[in-house]
C-alpha cells in the first residue's frame, strides 16, 4: 500500500510516548537520544518538546530551558551549537553500498492506525544493493475488511482467518528487520502503522535511520517519469518483480526503485547514508549535494 502520495507534513515519529511511571517508560534522556537516533542528526529544542516529550505548541523559551535541564542531566547528551546531540558523536559515515537496508510494505484496513489494522507485512533485505532475504506473514486484524480494500488488495476475511494477530507477527518483523536502515514507499504511512502497534506492546518504537523512496524519486528524477506512484517507478526501475498491492510484491519492486536511485546519487561505495537521508525524507533539502558537502537538516 502507500502509492497515494502523503501531506508534506507527515512524519513517522509518534507524538506522544509512554509517561514516566508507566510499564516500558523511557526517561526523557532516553526518548531525546532515540529520537535523535530516528532522525540521524543533532535536534532543535522545539523538535525536542514536541517528538521526545509530547509537548504541542511549546514556546521556545520554555522548550530551551527543557532542552537546557535535560542535557545537563544526562550525560549522554551534549550540545552542538544551538542543537542537542549524542554527546557519543557523530554516527559513521557509512557507505550505501556496505549498508544493509530492510526494505517493507504493509497491507492495512484503511488509512489511520488505531482506527486501521495492518492485514500484511512484506519486507525484504538489502545487502550490498543486493536483495538477499524476503519476509512476509498475512496478519489477522481482528475486524472485517472493508470491501473496496479487498477490491484494491484481494486480501479477504477469509484469507486472514487463523494468520497470526499483530501481537505475533510484529516481532516476528523486528526480528527480521534487525537495526536494518528502513526503506519504504511513502514511509510515513507504513512507519505510522508500524510505529503504533510497537507502542502499543510497549517495545518502544523504530529508531533506526530511514528513507523513503518516495521522496527519494520526487528529488532525483526531475521530470524524468510522469508520475511517483510505485507502479511507475518500478517500470522506470526495470523491476522483475511488478508491485501488486500485495506486501512482498510491493516490497521487492521497492527494493529494485532504491536501488536504481541509489545508482542515481553516485557509486554505492562513495555515497553515504547521511548523503542519501538528507534528500530521502520528508522536509529534508531538495536538491542533491555532493557526498563531501554537510548534510542538511530534514
Amino acid at each position: 500500500m502507500g502509492d497515494p502520495e502523503p501531506p508534506t507534513d507527515l512524519s513517522p515519529i509518534p507524538s506522544r510516548l509512554p509517561t514516566p511511571g508507566s510499564e516500558g517508560a523511557h526517561t526523557a534522556g532516553d526518548r531525546v537520544l532515540d529520537l535523535i537516533g530516528r532522525l540521524g542528526r543533532p535536534v532543535s529544542a522545539g523538535e525536542l518538546a514536541v517528538e521526545a516529550l509530547g509537548i504541542g505548541g511549546c514556546p521556545e523559551p520554555v522548550a530551551q530551558r527543557l532542552a537546557r535541564d535535560i542535557v545537563a542531566g544526562d550525560s549522554r547528551l551534549a550540545w552542538d551549537g544551538d542543537l542537542v546531540a549524542d554527546a557519543g558523536g557523530a554516527r559513521e559515515a557509512a557507505a550505501l553500498g556496505a549498508t544493509c537496508f530492510c526494505i517493507v510494505d504493509l497491507e492495512t484496513t484503511g488509512g489511520a492506525p488505531g482506527s486501521s489494522a495492518i492485514t500484511e507485512i512484506g519486507a525484504v533485505r538489502v545487502e550490498h544493493l543486493r536483495v538477499t532475504e524476503r519476509f512476509t506473514t498475512l496478519v489477522d486484524p481482528e475486524r472485517p475488511i472493508p470491501p473496496h480494500i479487498t477490491g484494491i488488495t484481494g486480501i479477504d476475511d477469509a484469507m486472514v482467518r487463523g494468520q497470526p494477530v499483530i501481537d505475533t507477527a510484529l516481532p516476528a518483523f523486528i526480528d527480521f528487520a534487525r537495526d536494518d536502515v528502513l526503506v519504504a514507499h511513502n514511509a510515513p504511512f507504513d512507519l505510522r502503522f508500524l510505529n503504533y502497534e510497537r507502542l502499543r506492546l510497549r517495545d518502544g518504537y523504530f529508531t533506526q535511520p530511514w528513507l523513503d523512496t518516495l521522496v527519494l524519486a520526487r528529488r532525483l528524477l526531475n521530470g524524468a517519469v510522469p508520475r511517483h506512484d510505485l507502479g511507475t517507478l518500478a517500470a522506470w526501475a526495470g523491476a522483475p518483480v511488478q508491485p501488486t498491492h500485495r506486501a512482498l510484491a510491493d516490497a521487492e519492486a521497492t527494493a529494485s526503485v532504491l536501488i536504481a536511485l541509489i545508482g542515481l546519487l553516485g557509486s554505492g561505495a562513495d555515497t553515504t547514508l547521511d548523503h542519501a537521508m538528507s534528500i530521502g525524507q520528508p522536509g529534508a533539502q531538495r536538491t542533491p549535494r555532493g557526498p563531501g558537502e554537510s548534510a542538511a537538516a530534514a
